[in-house]
Order: structure tokens, then C-alpha cells, then sequence
């Protein structure tokens, strides 16, 4: 979900979406005819990883619409778990719940207290699942037994003849596992109708002990455990503070799993709910706290009152949600009142509180006799002992299993914004920061960096990240963009520094939702612009990308290598350059679609270590890069440049040096300046540069979508070259550029301003 990897299904091609909502349409066919007939009044929860990002988020719920489930509501699988276990135990205390599910691991530490469940912290991985086990499973037992026993091909796993099998013995592979939660010892056996490449026919005969499963799996397990250390620790709590590790998911039913948790985090655990249907149940739970009659269905309101009788200013405060089987009633009174007294009486039950008598913040204990809705008549008397008349006098608290408090953020989600017109450099302005507490809502002001008509194809572009790097925005996850063209409006015109008011709100599951008034033209931009499409990997076609990514990323190690002095911020370096070094080698055949988004997860891991190495090594790291800019510029840049131009770049060489201490934008704007200066030099004075670059920009065809104008321009390029035009060359370079710049947002230039 949220790639927009396609799937081969007979002789379709589905996008994920499309898959998961058939898969919900069928589940949906299985409901009672009650449900079924009356789908618009049917509030539908789908849970998602706590893990997943905006973007899988958001491909849920398309995935909800396709299917035509009406109302949908998203909520995070640990709070659903957390649901579950407190339906039956009502003991107050911290625990962490372990999720692991088939495709992801959601780590999230929560605590109940007087039945009300906060989230302290969260945290997961979103490749590691019982898919990860069972592809280590089928590599390395089945993969290695068949290649030993049959003659097949080397890349067999790739070619459509052995798809079939790997499908079979894939399929027996995870059965295989399910066995061995009982079993020491199994066996993968079975026809399979499909003949090697000497024609013999593949029969499965693999045995495999649970120690050997164990061993291989051991790397991955305690990836998933070392990922709890962290979100405990943003909690606040330590180990010791916790009272039980609540197992969450299919593969905890493997007890060696559970077993390798507890002994690691030493935290006693516990299966006091199914691991199976813990969240399914906790969802259902859930669904009754949402308030299906609102826009954005947001929980219910937990605290009502009851204004009764507006002469007296008198109303009745109370918890309309909770847990416990007693619930307490307060008076409110704006003035003082003598004599008068009142009682509350239960409609379910017959209970009554007897005549008290009626006093500002009087409390009055009421017990709830049953699960749902429970009734309550309040009648007041004056001195007289008549009845006053009371405008409401019906209250209604639903006793719940448990009352979930603070639901957290599980990424920090921000809008790409420059600090002032002119600067090149590009800040985070945040939305929700990780942790935050959900739902959230809240207002943005901007303003425009670029002048836009009505009518034209001009924009203002919103590009969205996921992630914390401050020093590099598209280091983060590019997660979509919100693009406002003069095609959107019909009159008028957006001047530069025009203010721009952005409201947004993120809902329980992090799920945003972007609204723009430009006051200027008097337009307000209710359509959905924000888009998810321009930010998705196709993971059919990820290697070369990653390839690029993983030479940038190595890049980037080799030139911090040279600044940094700790060993330890070394030894990340190391690991940084190793990962990129296995994106290097990513190849789309040798790679399935799995390994290769485990890849670019690794990839995005390693940019946060580069960012938070840089961040402790700034003012070293800055000095290293300005002495390799000046190497540069003596190198090759000076015997190109102008008089003029060498003076205003030395000048600039100069302000650098100035600037490399102060913890703000001003080095980086210098550093950008002098980039753009020397490319601009080396560029239109130097036709070899000019033939690198052209050559660089067509390297990687998967960039562009229009690929006959995209092999039109490279020929013309090729031919110009033969022939040393080498200005029209330079025209065909910005021809490229420009095609390459329309293929999506991911490309489009962040252009609004921070207030």
C-alpha cells in the first residue's frame, strides 16, 4: 500500500488499492443483510501499522471508497489492541504492546489509569512481519534444497515458467512455519506439476528443525526488539516501570518470538488475548466511540452537560464515557440558591439518589448497571417542593471497556517552506511533529514566492514531507504535494508575498487534510488538491532509482568521512555507507519488490543517521566543504571566469568563512550562491562540462514519462554533439530539464514563504 506498484491478477493489472479493496468488498459480502442493506448508515474502522505513512494511509482509504464502504473511519492497530486487552482487564498499569503483524511491527507503550488508556510513545518498523520470516524461511531452506536437486536455471526465480513454483513452495513455507510454533521438526513436501530444465519433475522433500529456523531468523527478531528500546525511551520509562509486554499478531503465536522479547527487554509477557483477533475485536470496540455524523468522524465527546433551566443558570456536568460502573454528576449554578434541592433517578434500573439539596459543584455518585447506554431523569424542586421545569432533563453515559485519552503521532509530517524571498534555502514548517498528540487541527500562514495570473499554468507549489531532517528536506520522505495553478482561479492576480492561510487537520490516525483561502483573490481552495500520487515508488521499476539514491548516499559519506573525528559517529558513517553500497548493486531481476522496499527503508533510515551526524559535526563538516569549494573553483572554474566574477566569488569565499559558526541559513545561502554561480561559469563556457551534464540528465530514462520526446531530445543531443553545436546543445539540455519537470510534483520547486 501506497507504492503504486502494480499486480498481475489473471489478466488485470491492479494497483494495491485496487487488490485491498477487492479483498474488502468480499469481506463486506459476508456481513449480515441488515448491515448490507443499509451501508450508509454503517460506520466501517479499517485498521493501519501505527507505522505507515501518509501515504499508505491515504491509499487505505481509497481502498474503503473503491470498495464502497460509505463511512470510514482509520485507526492505528495498537490502540485497537489496547482496546481489546482492557475489555477484560481493567487493572490499572503500563504496557507495552508488541504488534507483530504480517507485514509490519508496531511498538507503542501505553498506560491505563481509572480506565482511561494514554499513549506514551510509539514507535515500529514497516518491512518486518510474518511475510519478512517467511521469505527468510523460503531462501533460505527451500531456495538453496531445489537448486541443489534440481537443475534450474540461475535466475529461475525471475522467469515465468517457475512462477508457479515459487508460488507452491511459498505458499508451503508459511504453512511450514505455522508448524513449527508446535513442532521441533517439519517437512515441505508435495507435487508440484512443474519440471526443471532436464524435465524431471520438482517434487518438495525439505525438512527443517526449529533450531535452524531459529538461528536464520535470529537477525530480523532482534532488529524488532532493538526497535522497543527507543520508543521506551521516548516514553519517559524504563524497563522496569513496565508491568507486562502485551503479543499482538500472527507470528507471536511462535513462542521462541516471545520467548527472545521477554528475555531481551526483560519485561514479563503476556497472551491474555488472542494475538490473532486482538485488533479486529478492538476495533469493533473503537467503532462505537466514533462519531459517525461528523465530516472527519471524530471520537465522541467524552465530558457533556445538561443545561436545564436557563433562569436558575443551572446545568449538570458529567462524563458521558466511561469505564467504571459509577460515574459522577456535577451542579453548576451561576448564582446562589436557597432551599431548592433535587434528585436523579435511573431509567434502566430504578435506582434514586433521594432528595440533596441543590448547591454549585455538588457531586452525586451514580451507578451504571450496564455496558452502553445508561439513563438518567433529573428532577428539581423549589422551596415549595414543586417541580421546576427543566428544559433537559434526560442524561445519558454510556459505560465503556475502556476510554482511550491521548493518541499519538507516529511521524512528524511538514510543509517545505523558504525563510525569506530570495533564499535558496528550505525549511520544515510542521504540521504534527512525532509524538504529537491526535487528532490535530490548526492554521498556517504563508506567503506567495511567485507571482500567479488567473488562467495560467503558473503555481504555488506545498510539497509535504515525512521526516525530521532539517539540514536536507528531500533527504525526508516526499509524501505529496498541494499545487495551486492560475488554472484555479478565474480572476485577479497572487503578487509575490501575498498571504496565503492554510488550515489542516490530522485525524486519530494521522491522515491530513489541507484547506487554502488566498484572501488577495478572494478564493477559497476547498477541492482536494493535495495529492499522494507524485510521492509513491512503482517497486517494478525502483532499482535504478535506488541505484541513484544509493551513489548520492555514498557521496555524501565519503565527504563527511573526511570532516568527522568520534569514533562513534564513524562507525554510523560506516553502516550508512554500506547500506548505500547494497542500494548501489540493487538490481530490479535479482530483487524481488519486498527486498528492494526493504532497501529504500534502509536507505531512508541511513539518511537520518547522515542528518544527525551532520547536525553534531556542523561547523567541521562546514570547513571541510568550503576548502573543497574552493579547490573547485581553483580547479576548474577560474580559468573560465570573468574578472568581475572571480571578485564576487572570492568575496562570497569570504563570507562563508564568516558565517560557518552561526547556527542559522546564512552559510548554506552563501554556499548556494557561489554553486550556482560557478555552474552557471562552468556551464556556458565549458563544452565538455556541457556534453557530462547532458549525458548525466538522459542516464536515467525511468525519470521521464513522455519517452518519445524524451528519445527525440536525445538523439537531437547525440547529433549536436557529433557535430560540436554546442549551443544547441545547451537548448536541448533545458528542453530535457524541462520535460523531466513535468512528470510530477516530487519535481516541482517549493515556492511559498514562512510568515
Amino acid at each position: 500500500m501506497g507504492t503504486s506498484t502494480t499486480f498481475k491478477l489473471g489478466n488485470e493489472e491492479l494497483k494495491p488499492e485496487e487488490c485491498s479493496a477487492e479483498i474488502l468488498r468480499e469481506l463486506f459480502k459476508n456481513l449480515p443483510d441488515e448491515i448490507r442493506e443499509h451501508k450508509d448508515e454503517v460506520g466501517t474502522v479499517i485498521t493501519v501499522p501505527a507505522a505507515f505513512n501518509q501515504m499508505q494511509n491515504a491509499a487505505t482509504l481509497e481502498a474503503a471508497k473503491v470498495a464502497g464502504l460509505g463511512k470510514v473511519a482509520l485507526m492505528q492497530e495498537p490502540v485497537a489492541a489496547i482496546m481489546r486487552v482492557m475489555k477484560d482487564n481493567q487493572s490499572d498499569g503500563k504496557f507495552l504492546i508488541f504488534d507483530l503483524g504480517g507485514g509490519t511491527l508496531d511498538v507503542a507503550i501505553a498506560e491505563r489509569i481509572s480506565g482511561k488508556v494514554n499513549f506514551l510513545a510509539n514507535g515500529g518498523l514497516t518491512m518486518c512481519g510474518g511475510r519478512d520470516f517467511d521469505r527468510i524461511l523460503f531462501n533460505e531452506f527451500v531456495v538453496s534444497w531445489l537448486e541443489e536437486n534440481y537443475s534450474l536455471p540461475e535466475d529461475w526465480s525471475t522467469q515465468e515458467k517457475y512462477q508457479r513454483l515459487q508460488s507452491i513452495a511459498t505458499y508451503m513455507a508459511e504453512i511450514a512455519k505455522i508448524e513449527l510454533s508446535a513442532d521441533e521438526q517439519v517437512k515441505i513436501e508435495g507435487e508440484t506439476g512443474i519440471a526443471d530444465e532436464d524435465g524431471e519433475e520438482i517434487y518438495l522433500d525439505v525438512e527443517i528443525n526449529r533450531g535452524d529456523y531459529d538461528r536464520e531468523i535470529s537477525e530480523l527478531l532482534t532488529k524488532a526488539i532493538e526497535t522497543a528500546r527507543p520508543t521506551i525511551e521516548k516514553s519517559g520509562l524504563t524497563t522496569e516501570d513496565i508491568d507486562k509486554i502485551i503479543f499482538i499478531g500472527g507470528p507471536n503465536n511462535y513462542k521462541p518470538i516471545r520467548e527472545k522479547v521477554v528475555s531481551e527487554l526483560g519485561i514479563p509477557g503476556s497472551m491474555e488475548v488472542n494475538p490473532m483477533t486482538a485488533v479486529s475485536e478492538g476495533a469493533a470496540i473503537f467503532a462505537e466511540s466514533v462519531d459517525w455524523t461528523s465530516q472527519e468522524h471524530e471520537r465522541k465527546s467524552t465530558r457533556e452537560q445538561v443545561q436545564s433551566d436557563s433562569e436558575l443558570g443551572l446545568s449538570f456536568r458529567y462524563e458521558s464515557r466511561m469505564p467504571d460502573k459509577k460515574a459522577r454528576i456535577a451542579v453548576a449554578l451561576e448564582k446562589e440558591i436557597d432551599g431548592y434541592t433535587f434528585e436523579i433517578s435511573s431509567l434502566d434500573s430504578g435506582w434514586n439518589s433521594g432528595l440533596v439539596e441543590l448547591q454549585n459543584k455538588k457531586l452525586v455518585t451514580v451507578p451504571l448497571h450496564k455496558r452502553g447506554e445508561n439513563k438518567f431523569l433529573v428532577e428539581v424542586y423549589d422551596k415549595s417542593g414543586d417541580a421546576v421545569f427543566l428544559e433537559d432533563d434526560k442524561i445519558i453515559i454510556v459505560q465503556t471497556y475502556a476510554n482511550v485519552g491521548a493518541l499519538l503521532a507516529a511521524h512528524s509530517i511538514g510543509i517545505e517552506v523558504k525563510e525569506r524571498l530570495g533564499s535558496g534555502v528550505s525549511k520544515l514548517d510542521y504540521l504534527v511533529r512525532e509524538g504529537d498528540t491526535l487528532p490535530a487541527k490548526g492554521q498556517k500562514k504563508f506567503r506567495a514566492g511567485k507571482k500567479i495570473r488567473a488562467g495560467s499554468n503558473d503555481s504555488i507549489n506545498f510539497k509535504l514531507y515525512q521526516g525530521e531532517i532539517e539540514d536536507k528536506i528531500a533527504d525526508n520522505l516526499f509524501i505529496g504535494a498541494l499545487k495551486i495553478s492560475g488554472e484555479d482561479f478565474e480572476f485577479g492576480t497572487i503578487i509575490e508575498g501575498t498571504e496565503i492561510i492554510c488550515d489542516y487537520t490530522l485525524d486519530d490516525a494521522g491522515s491530513i487534510n489541507l484547506e487554502i483561502d488566498i484572501p488577495s483573490v478572494n478564493e477559497s481552495f476547498y477541492k482536494n488538491f493535495y495529492s499522494r500520487e507524485e510521492g509513491q515508488v512503482n517497486f517494478d521499476k525502483a532499482a535504478i532509482k535506488l541505484n541513484t539514491d544509493g551513489r548520492n548516499l555514498l557521496e555524501q559519506v565519503r565527504d563527511i568521512g573526511k570532516a568527522i573525528k568520534d569514533n562513534a559517529d564513524y562507525e554510523k558513517l560506516q553502516q550508512a555507507g554500506e547500506i548505500a553500497s547494497t542500494a548501489i548493486n540493487a538490481n530490479q531481476t535479482d530483487n524481488d519488490r519486498e527486498e528492494l522496499k526493504h532497501i529504500e527503508e534502509n536507505l531512508q533510515a541511513a539518511k537520518k543517521i547522515l542528518a544527525d551526524i551532520r547536525e553534531r559535526n556542523r561547523e567541521s563538516i562546514r570547513r571541510e566543504d568550503l576548502d573543497g569549494w574552493r579547490d573547485y573553483y581553483e580547479d576548474y572554474i577560474k580559468k573560465f571566469a570573468k574578472t568581475q566574477e572571480i571578485t564576487q566569488l572570492e568575496n562570497l569565499f569570504d563570507r562563508a568563512e564568516t558565517l560557518i559558526e552561526r547556527d542559522d541559513s546564512a552559510y548554506d545561502d552563501t554556499v548556494r550562491e557561489i554553486d550556482y554561480l560557478c555552474w552557471k561559469i562552468k556551464f556556458y563556457r565549458d563544452d565538455e562540462f556541457v556534453v557530462y551534464r547532458f549525458n548525466r540528465i538522459t542516464k536515467n530514462p525511468g525519470d521521464f514519462d513522455d519517452q518519445a520526446t524524451f528519445y527525440r531530445l536525445v538523439q537531437a543531443g547525440k547529433n549536436a554533439i557529433t557535430q560540436k553545436d554546442f549551443k544547441a546543445l545547451r537548448d536541448i539540455f533545458w528542453d530535457i530539464v524541462d520535460l523531466r519537470g513535468s512528470k510530477g510534483d516530487e519535481l516541482l520547486t517549493a515556492n511559498i514563504i514562512k510568515a
